[in-house]
């Protein structure tokens, strides 16, 4: 996947910034909702949701699930939608190519959390 020209700035400034990089580290790892990262971070959740938005719309996170906790409130889960990506600099431009995640990917994943409930490092 090539990102849009004018998105591929933004996505050099999103990997340039250590909480959007630690992030995308996260949730490649685990599905992570705002409150957690946020947690993990040790920043205020809006600036995780502002991160969170931006990844989003570059395609580098999805949004997974929303699951409405005992307090009634709904708290969404976001995971890292590539899993490659590469930097390049051919006759004089800098780009960067990513290898999104495919749908066997998360059929795979699925299973191994079937077969290993609670094991968070299989959810990869």
């Amino acid at each position: 996947m090539n990102p849009n020209p004018g998105d591929e700035e933004i996505i050099f400034d999103q990997l340039a910034n250590r909480y959007s990089r630690t992030i995308l580290s996260l949730t490649s790892i685990k599905e992570c909702s705002a409150t957690q990262l946020s947690e993990e971070l040790g920043i205020p959740p809006a600036t995780v949701y502002r991160k969170l938005k931006l990844l989003e719309s570059t395609g580098l996170i999805q949004h997974v699930k929303t699951i409405i906790n005992l307090s009634g409130n709904e708290e969404k889960y976001y995971r890292c939608a590539i899993r490659e990506a590469s930097v390049r600099i051919h006759n004089g431009v800098l780009s960067v190519d990513f290898k999104k995640e495919e749908p066997a990917d998360k059929i795979i994943r699925l299973w191994k959390r079937l077969a290993h409930p609670g094991d968070e490092m299989n959810n990869k």
